[in-house]
């Protein structure tokens, strides 16, 4: 009796578990989707040193938040949205619009990437 009174605690833990660390990640790519716009409006209005300071916000974001999404995700995901962002910091300090709109739509598709794997579907589980 005392083992599957163990099992179930430890299912019930493994299934909070889950919860929230795919609520966190929902939660991070929509908040990178939200920064990237903005630093994409700034791009456009030509405010070159707004989208920088936000570009920076965005590394922080990411980096704040690495935990929980190396621990439940693949690696390699995560480490794509880093290099990504500190790319995209670096051509806004160069003003270098056309580089930095191409990683900007490259982090937008990586965080849709995320957000559409967690989203349990038929798609998914098979």
């Amino acid at each position: 009796m005392k083992n599957v009174k163990i099992s179930i605690l430890l299912f019930l833990l493994i299934i909070v578990f889950i919860y929230f660390a795919n609520t966190s990640i929902l939660k991070l790519c929509n908040n990178i989707e939200n920064v990237t716009e903005e630093i994409e409006l700034n791009i456009i209005e030509g405010k070159n040193e707004d989208a920088y300071i936000k570009s920076i916000e965005l590394i922080d974001l990411i980096q704040n938040k690495n935990f929980i999404t190396s621990v439940y995700l693949s690696h390699q995901e995560v480490d794509i949205l880093i290099t990504d962002s500190a790319k995209l910091s670096i051509y806004l300090s160069h003003n270098n619009t056309s580089e930095a709109n191409a990683t900007l739509h490259s982090l937008k598709y990586n965080s849709r990437n995320m957000r559409k794997l967690q989203i349990p579907n038929l798609e998914n589980i098979l």
